[in-house]
């Protein structure tokens, strides 16, 4: 199949329909205006959001370590208790050996 050829007075046609719809200068800069602009609301949300997700890392951070310090609070109420405990059978050992009534373990 031969290719049909194009004539002047077509391709006259062809280009005055490009350049009729073709967008202008003061319109591609809009366009590149209002997508900079949308990009850069999105990114402000991005940055919104994602200080607000590091707002509530910080107040769980803040509650585990208040947490954490009542925990070891009781930790070492209950290593003082557990010396007291062990001082309170070495009492009574000694007060069951003055009675004769302590019994060694196996």
């Amino acid at each position: 199949m031969a290719a049909k050829e194009t004539t002047l007075n077509e391709l006259g046609e062809m280009l005055g329909h490009v350049v009729e719809h073709m967008a202008t200068k003061d319109e591609v800069r809009t366009i590149v205006r209002d997508e900079i602009a949308a990009a850069k609301l999105a990114t402000n949300a991005d940055l919104a959001a994602l200080s607000e997700q590091v707002a509530g890392i910080e107040r769980d951070l803040k509650t585990l370590r208040r947490e954490l310090n009542d925990l070891t609070e009781i930790v070492e109420n209950i290593a003082g208790y557990r010396k007291e405990i062990d001082h309170a059978f070495d009492r009574i050992t000694t007060i069951e050996k003055h009675l004769g009534i302590y019994k060694q373990a196996a």
